[in-house]
């Protein structure tokens, strides 16, 4: 794991996107995934510029998102595909080559888990995965305990996820479980960027920088990955 410390949020979001645009290969087709919450809403605005000033073509890039909540889909507020279709997708001037948004809402959940690993499967694996880390070191909605083996999967939402879930939305929601990429496909992607700010993710930033590899803190097993940058303002980085 390369740290890159940045001294402010908007330091960190332009560096996190220049480093994703490199990832990008200008001559084969490729694919990328971004998370959502707070943390990368920088990151997408200055990669959203980027695409539509013609600094980096979208044009053979597919994008796949990284997970959702069960329950809900890309119109529901506060969503993972909220966050993707009205931070991302419906700001670009030119498109991907094609997306996959994961529907939490889908009638058959199961399916829509195959669906996802199908979509890697067929276009993949991940040239880039961009990640956030929560307060209990999980990436995506793989939660504290998952098996680092697993692909696509359905996993129930961890206390501290429902403790901050809150944030989200504008009423509460009674959500427990969460479908996501698995640590297996993420581990494959050829460059992984894991970006965090603010000084609510020092300790356990620092937990997945220095401490053991570990299922109780999911993001240890970065320190495995041969290609992985971890992205952040000095508040997240002062354990590092």
């Amino acid at each position: 794991m390369t740290p890159v410390l940045c001294d402010t949020y908007e330091e960190m979001s332009r560096k996190a996107c220049e480093l994703a645009v490199k990832a990008i290969p200008p001559d084969r087709e490729s694919l990328i995934s971004f998370p959502g919450g707070d943390s990368p809403v920088g990151m997408v605005a200055h990669f959203v510029r980027m695409v539509n000033s013609g600094g980096v073509d979208i044009s053979r890039t597919r994008y796949v998102s990284l997970d959702e909540w069960v329950g809900l889909g890309q119109n529901d507020k506060g969503s993972c595909g909220y966050f993707n279709k009205t931070s991302l997708i419906d700001n670009l001037a030119r498109p991907f080559l094609d997306v996959h948004i994961i529907n939490g809402a889908a009638e058959d959940i199961e399916e829509e888990r195959k669906d996802l690993d199908r979509y890697i499967r067929c276009y993949g694996p991940l040239d880039l995965s961009v990640l956030g880390i929560g307060l209990n070191g999980h990436l995506g909605f793989n939660e504290d305990g998952v098996d680092f083996d697993l692909d696509a999967h359905i996993i129930p939402l961890s206390k501290t996820t429902k403790k901050v879930m809150g944030k989200y939305f504008d009423s509460p929601r009674d959500l427990t479980r969460g479908i996501t990429q698995g640590l297996r496909q993420i581990m494959a992607a050829g460059k992984i960027l894991l970006i965090a700010s603010g000084i609510k993710k020092r300790d356990i930033l620092a937990r997945a920088f220095h401490g053991p590899v570990d299922r109780s803190v999911p993001a240890s097993i970065l320190q495995r990955h041969p290609n992985c940058f971890v992205v952040c303002d000095r508040e997240a980085g002062a354990g590092l």
